[in-house]
């Protein structure tokens, strides 16, 4: 008896209008070989692989004027870090404190006037945020979610826009991860059990067939 396969890659393709760009956690403290991972003796060499296919996929997608949706991952303290705190001792000193250089997106990166950025205390962007409003408002259907760390952030956020019925698709080459041993897996999982994952080129060619924005009067 021949065997079923389990799951299916979904043929979803890039809807006008209906489509959104989500960045995951691209802070100084994570990229930056000045913030507090690096300083703190984690690898980061994973992570920064993102750097320059991100900007090449924001150049795509500003082009079609697909929206982007920035997150941020912040804590003041123990109080507002919860459990997070107890499985990152190396913060306790510091990083992705809110105000903060180091909380900041990337210095590279720019969030432009008409984007948005979603500040987070969890590992899911979608939990206790004003992400899914944004989506809502927007009437995007297909999220391309994107950033760091692949197997923390991004799978927490790819598997709650899962849930709440949005089609995700995971960029691979522009996520990163501190332990790129699981970088692989996480993006396995994502495929077989949370929606697509595609890489940059696929993803650059579907916005290219997208139609060009309309042009805004004043």
């Amino acid at each position: 008896m021949a065997k079923t396969q389990p799951f299916a890659d979904p043929t979803w393709s890039l809807v006008p209008g209906h489509t959104a760009l989500i960045l995951i956690d691209l802070q100084n403290d994570v990229l930056s070989n000045d913030g507090w991972y690096a300083k703190s003796g984690v690898d980061i060499n994973h992570m920064r692989r993102v750097i320059e296919p991100t900007k090449r996929m924001l150049d795509a997608a500003r082009a079609k004027g697909v929206p982007v949706i920035w997150t941020t991952h912040g804590l003041h303290n123990e109080v507002d870090a919860g459990v997070f705190w107890d499985t990152r001792p190396f913060l306790h000193g510091g990083g992705f404190r809110v105000g903060s250089w180091g909380h900041s997106i990337y210095d590279e990166f720019e969030v432009l006037p008409d984007e948005w950025l979603v500040d987070k205390r969890r590992l899911s962007a979608f939990y206790n945020t004003e992400m899914d409003t944004i989506l809502r408002g927007l009437a995007a259907e297909t999220v391309v979610i994107t950033g760091v760390l692949t197997n923390q952030c991004v799978a927490g956020t790819m598997k709650d826009a899962m849930y709440r019925d949005y089609k995700s698709i995971l960029i691979e080459d522009c996520c990163g991860t501190t332990l790129p041993e699981l970088h692989e897996p996480t993006v396995m999982m994502a495929r077989v059990g949370w929606g697509a994952v595609w890489d940059l080129d696929r993803l650059c060619e579907g916005l290219r067939k997208l139609p060009e924005p309309a042009t805004r009067v004043a």
